[in-house]
């Protein structure tokens, strides 16, 4: 098998725990992209909540957004792929949020948004369960967050929602499970994150791959959470990070060092620049 394409989950796996990408792995990532292997991150950030230098990291080329509703282009950012959720199903997906008081965040058009006063009680200290920090950093306060998703039916690429406790998030995942056409997974314990029919990092993934010409035999992914597990199942080597989720461990063919210990610059040396040899 030889690596020709790389997939990276973005927090907890291609970022280290300040948020950075570590000098080894970008030296990885360029040594990839020197040996004619697409490296690609696919995260569930937004476009604008995207680091701020990513399109200055030498190597990368593609950015899979919002789980796979969005794919980019580094060099133009030009979007080359969408898969968004249908408007009739983001009118369904309301009704069950609302009638569950669920707090809910709207990625669309590249930006994420939240609604004001959730915004304010995480800048507050009132809810903890966020990151003060993120959220201030990559977060646009709206005063009436699902009037916006129906106004933007058309442009939604991911619906997060947040619970305060883990009833809250069975009993609302259980209603979210009878909606037929979407797509519902976490990226942390407390979350759901909800696409269209067929979004995910795997489908994303896989339109890169055709568009090259590539089989899935030729991917590479790395991952820590639940939302990666499509991908790290999709590949051809699917590696889990040490600190990876238990469920994202088991899904894949390996498990790597953590995120803090450059477990992606490790699995690019070992298996994707000696694959090319």
């Amino acid at each position: 098998m030889k690596i020709k394409m790389i997939g990276l989950d973005l927090d907890g796996t291609a970022l280290n725990d300040k948020g950075e990408f570590s000098k080894r792995t970008r030296q990885a990532f360029k040594q990839a992209h020197d040996c004619g292997i697409h490296v690609v991150i696919a995260t569930g950030r937004a476009e604008f909540s995207l680091p701020q230098n990513i399109a200055e990291v030498d190597g990368l080329e593609y950015v899979i957004t919002s789980n796979g509703a969005r794919v980019l282009k580094l060099s133009d950012r030009s979007v080359v792929y969408k898969n968004f959720i249908s408007p009739q199903k983001v009118r369904e997906v309301i009704d069950v949020l609302k009638s569950h008081h669920a707090r809910a965040e709207m990625f669309a058009n590249g930006k994420a948004y939240i609604s004001r006063n959730e915004y304010d009680a995480i800048v507050s200290g009132d809810i903890l369960t966020r990151s003060r920090a993120y959220v201030m950093a990559t977060r646009n306060p709206i005063d009436d967050i699902f009037a916006h998703m129906i106004d933007w039916d058309n442009h939604i690429e991911n619906i997060s929602v947040n619970y305060p406790n883990n009833e809250k998030k069975r009993e609302c995942e259980k209603k979210l499970a009878e909606i037929e056409g979407i797509t519902v997974t976490s990226s942390f314990p407390l979350n759901n994150e909800i696409g269209g029919a067929s979004t995910s990092k795997a489908d994303a993934l896989e339109f890169l791959l055709q568009n090259f010409g590539l089989h899935k035999d030729n991917l590479l992914v790395c991952g820590d959470s639940r939302n990666d597990i499509s991908m790290i199942e999709h590949a051809g080597l699917g590696v889990a990070m040490g600190n990876a989720d238990d469920l994202v461990k088991e899904a894949a063919d390996l498990t790597t060092l953590s995120n803090e210990e450059d477990g992606v610059a490790y699995v690019i040396e070992k298996y994707a620049l000696k694959s090319g040899l």
